[in-house]
């Protein structure tokens, strides 16, 4: 025996050996997520050896998880070892081709490394999971640039700029690309091609001062001084005193030594600006001139010959021309007045000379007046009216420019029906569109476009347009059904385009349906959205919304899964995600989910918002199942991140409330702001909790009670006074009964009991152990008609979902009565009478009734039924009593309450033992009740209740005209009592 109890503990010991080394070298991770999220947080608090430990003990265990060599590349990343970084995020994508993160992490390994191809054909595999990435349209740009494919990434910038005019940061790009592109043109002496690039740049960026002197030396440079001059002019009335150009401007006039030109175009512009540096150029211009005049000016000459009389048409010619190209518009001026004698007012000739000094000199409204007499005359003539619509384009431009769409749509419409040329007519109709949408003539807009797509088949914009302008005709689901043709018919990089532009319009139109109430719709159209862009963000949060709305938790649970795959780190799907863990009732799993998720975003609405709720629902979950501290343990965690949340507060003194602590109750329920339909009942309810906080209370009761057939009155009186805690209570009771009734042998007895009076003294206390257990024990002493001793002792188990079963015993030492007859020895045979009998008092005995008992009871938000069965034992012989009970509280403050009730049993209710009533035993005795509670204040309580019983009673007499032969009879018959009981609750 003793060797096998050594071999035992010899195994016993290997055992613990054994367990206790493998938990020395093990980290306790299961799984290999565990290692991902330690290994995170290692490098995120920059513990990078540490996260390598781990991550090495973890790659030996799970060798081909994804998430951890995408880790471990991160490591290797980090410490510039890029051939190690690059070996291990292949693996991870060999193991997981949708790994984003150890793409992501390759792609910058690869530009870091200058393997650029190999860069582009990792983002173009992001592209295919997430192709509206602006981010890494941008980043295959600049990798293209980093390969000098300029070519390439141009194509795509401008693509992309057209896609998303509004994005300012692509317009940037596409600024810097144009600037770029025209500064290498500028260097490798591309000159003419440079200048077109910096046209385009001004138009797109006409402030830019910089552009502006690039473009006028490339034109001094190419020998165009006049072109240099103008763009001056240009440049200045863009920016008004700029000193640059108007130095700029001074210099080309001085280096054509039109010094007279320069030095009156200093002085005009040094209204504006007189800054030292162009006083300085201002006196140094007037030095040259003094010596520039010693030469004799041709111009000059001309003007002394003709105001000596010479008037000819040489000189007039000569003065006319030369004083509009150097822009002495006061000479000029007179020659055309002086023309316009000598020639007529209509000549074809001196009134475009005309019209090009009013451009010249700023006056537009007397240049196009000019311009208009001329068309006028001559409608045919191709310069006057390619001039024409070029004024009426500018017009039409500033009158746009100031909303005045209405006002600028005659002008574009001249303009697009001249047919002059292709690019005027082209943007001509493209401003009548522009016009036709912002007047919102939305019939003549698709008419326009009509017109613009049948004379210009290679415009690209109009399927983007009609949809557009489909959509503000509010004919929505027509624009999105032509962008969805477009989608079925166009190739692979046109689709993406379209599928942006159906999203663009698919959103605004989701929300006005979910706004609108057709929740249904919207659901149709977000799904219609997910399926063309898996990856749109607004498409599943609108398809996950309105699933939920509409009752397809399939559904939401399907897109909700869709967006964490997308957007895994979102907190708008983390917090729908436990949304669906709470459909499921999986309350405690939803907050485990989210407390990861809440230490890493602290200050998310949406995830505070969801652990909150998650939180609430599992403390009323933890209240059912009657453990009020675990309840509070998870309120007050989720009160430490949304502590001004009313609703976390109520359901905290709901919790208080199941835990009978009323004053907490009261402290956490008043935050909770009702309805107008809810004032009164929830005021109702704080006063009900008012009541229950008060510690003592004394109830007073009264009992009438009537036999049905006879006048017989039996009352019984109540006061009792209880001190009221938590845990304990405990009651003083003091009953009294008096009956009427014989108490001597002077008179006949037709009742069972004497008559007189009996009072019984109780003391009970009620203990409770637990939520979910509690215990009373009461004993009483009576002198007459109650019991003599009674004692009880009843234990109750609370169960989930407001299920309560309860046990009890009993014990009681009751009274029963019968009559005692004498011979009356004055009694003489033959004399009046025939019976000599006499009742002369009662024989009392004394009886012990054991009672044992079991009780169930079920609330159903404001009803409580109950069932209970008494087992009596008495006198050798088993009797029972089954009774039934509902109670409704309909006035929310927990004391209000309407109550019914019935019993049935070969022995009467307990009840009518212990209120000292008539009752029997062996035959069947049944009762009937209704009655009722109501709180007048939270001080005081009233009650009523009425119950009808149906029992059997025997009387004995004894009858005889013999005393050798007395005759014993007794009579039986069933009698109703009817009771009615009146209650005050008096609490302090």
């Amino acid at each position: 025996m003793n060797r096998e109890f050594l071999h035992k503990i010899t195994l016993l010991g290997c055992l613990f050996l054994l367990i206790t080394s493998s938990s020395g070298t093990d980290n306790g991770f299961q799984t290999p997520e565990q290692y991902v999220q330690i290994v995170q947080e290692h490098f995120a608090n920059e513990e990078w050896e540490a996260g390598k430990e781990l991550l090495e003990e973890g790659l030996q265990k799970y060798p081909n998880v994804s998430d951890l060599e995408w880790l471990m590349g991160k490591y290797w990343f980090h410490e510039k070892n890029y051939d190690q970084s690059r070996y291990h995020l292949v693996k991870a994508i060999d193991d997981n081709y949708n790994n984003v993160n150890a793409k992501h992490l390759l792609v910058d390994v690869e530009d870091i490394t200058e393997n650029y191809s190999s860069a582009i054909c990792y983002v173009n595999e992001l592209l295919e999971v997430n192709p509206y990435w602006r981010g890494l349209w941008r980043r295959k740009i600049e990798l293209y640039r980093k390969q000098n494919n300029d070519v390439e990434a141009d194509r795509l910038l401008k693509r992309i700029n057209q896609i998303y005019p509004n994005d300012t940061i692509l317009r940037k790009d596409y600024i810097y690309s144009m600037e770029v592109g025209y500064q290498q043109m500028k260097k490798g002496g591309n000159r003419k091609e440079a200048i077109e690039k910096l046209t385009e740049l001004i138009k797109v960026s006409p402030q830019n001062e910089e552009y502006y002197l690039d473009i006028i030396n490339l034109h001094l440079q190419e020998g165009n001084r006049e072109a240099a001059l103008g763009w001056s002019s240009n440049g200045l009335a863009a920016i008004p005193g700029s000193g640059a150009l108007i130095v700029k401007r001074a210099s080309i006039l001085s280096e054509l030594a039109r010094y007279p030109e320069a030095l009156v175009f200093i002085r005009e512009q040094m209204k504006r600006n007189n800054s030292p540096a162009i006083r300085r150029m201002y006196n140094d211009l007037l030095m040259e001139a003094a010596r520039a005049e010693k030469q004799r000016d041709p111009y000059v000459l001309y003007g002394m010959a003709y105001e000596g009389g010479n008037k000819n048409k040489e000189a007039l010619d000569y003065l006319l021309n030369t004083s509009v190209t150097r822009g002495y518009t006061d000479d000029a001026l007179f020659y055309i007045r002086e023309a316009k004698k000598q020639y007529g007012n209509n000549d074809k000739g001196i009134l475009y000379k005309e019209y090009m000094l009013y451009r010249q000199m700023n006056e537009d409204d007397l240049a196009y007046s000019t311009l208009k007499k001329m068309y006028e005359m001559y409608p045919n003539d191709y310069d006057i009216t390619l001039a024409m619509s070029a004024q009426h384009m500018k017009k039409a431009e500033k009158l746009m420019e100031l909303g005045l769409y209405a006002e600028a749509l005659p002008h574009v419409l001249f303009v697009s029906q001249k047919h002059i040329d292709n690019d005027v007519n082209g943007a001509a109709w493209e401003k009548t569109l522009s016009c036709y949408i912002n007047m919102k003539r939305y019939n003549e807009a698709l008419a326009t476009l009509d017109t613009i797509t049948l004379h210009f088949p290679d415009y690209e914009n109009g399927t983007l347009k009609r949809a557009f302008i489909l959509d503000k005709m509010d004919k929505t689901e027509e624009a999105l059904q032509l962008y969805l043709s477009a989608i079925e018919q166009s190739d692979e990089d046109m689709r993406i385009f379209y599928v942006i532009g159906y999203e663009e319009l698919a959103v605004p139109y989701i929300k006005k349906c979910m706004e609108a109430g057709a929740t249904k719709k919207a659901y149709e159209e977000a799904i219609k959205l997910v399926s063309l862009n898996p990856s749109s963000d607004l498409g599943l949060r609108y398809a996950i919304n309105s699933s939920g709305l509409l009752g397809k938790y399939d559904e939401f649970e399907k897109y909700t899964a869709q967006g964490i795959n997308y957007y895994p780190e979102e907190p708008f799907y983390q917090a729908k995600r436990a949304t669906v863990l709470e459909r499921d009732k999986r309350y405690e799993a939803s907050l485990e989910f989210l407390k990861p998720i809440l230490n890493k975003y602290p200050s998310n609405k949406e995830i505070i918002g969801a652990f909150s709720q998650s939180s609430e629902y599992r403390a009323l979950q933890l209240t059912k199942a009657k453990e009020p501290e675990k309840a509070l343990a998870v309120l007050d965690t989720a009160l430490l991140y949304d502590s001004q949340n009313k609703s976390l507060k109520y359901t905290k003194g709901v919790v208080y409330e199941a835990n009978r602590q009323a004053d907490s109750a009261y402290y956490y329920q008043k935050y909770y702001e009702p309805s107008i339909m809810e004032y009164r009942s929830f005021q109702r309810h704080l006063s009900g909790l008012r009541s229950m906080m008060l510690k003592n209370e004394i109830a007073l009761t009264y009992l009438r009670a009537r036999y049905g057939e006879e006048d017989i009155i039996t009352s019984v009186a109540t006061a009792e006074y209880t001190r009221k805690g938590q845990k304990n209570s405990y009651t003083g009771r003091l009953n009294y009964a008096g009956r009427s009734g014989s108490a001597s042998d002077s008179m006949e007895a037709e009742e069972q009991t004497p008559g007189g009076v009996g009072i019984q003294v109780q003391g009970e206390w009620t203990h409770h152990f637990s939520p979910k257990w509690s215990t009373t024990v009461n004993a009483a002493f009576a002198t007459k008609y109650f019991p003599d001793i009674t004692a009880d002792v009843a234990v109750r188990h609370y169960l989930k979902n407001d299920w309560e079963i309860g046990a009890h015993v009993g014990y009681r030492r009751v009274a029963a009565y019968t009559k005692r007859y004498e011979w009356n020895d004055e009694f003489f045979a033959g004399g009046t009478g025939d019976n000599g009998y006499l009742f002369t008092g009662w024989n009392e005995s004394k009886t012990n009734l054991l009672t044992v008992g079991g009780e169930l009871a079920k609330t159903i938000e404001v009803v409580r039924l109950n069932t209970k069965l008494d087992m009596h034992f008495f006198n050798s012989n088993f009797y029972y009593n089954a009774q039934i009970g509902a109670k409704y509280f309909p006035a929310n403050d927990g004391k209000t309450n309407i109550n019914a009730m019935a019993s049935i049993g070969s022995a009467p209710e307990t009840a009518v033992l212990d209120y000292a009533l008539p009752g029997s035993f062996s035959h069947t005795n049944t009762m009937v009740g209704l009655g009722g509670q109501y709180m007048v204040s939270p001080n005081i309580t009233i009650g009523l209740m009425g119950t009808w019983n149906t029992y059997y009673n025997q009387t004995n007499t004894v009858r005889g005209s013999s005393p050798l032969n007395p005759i014993e009879s007794i009579s039986t018959r069933y009698k109703n009592l009817y009771n009615i009981y009146a209650q005050v609750y008096i609490s302090f």
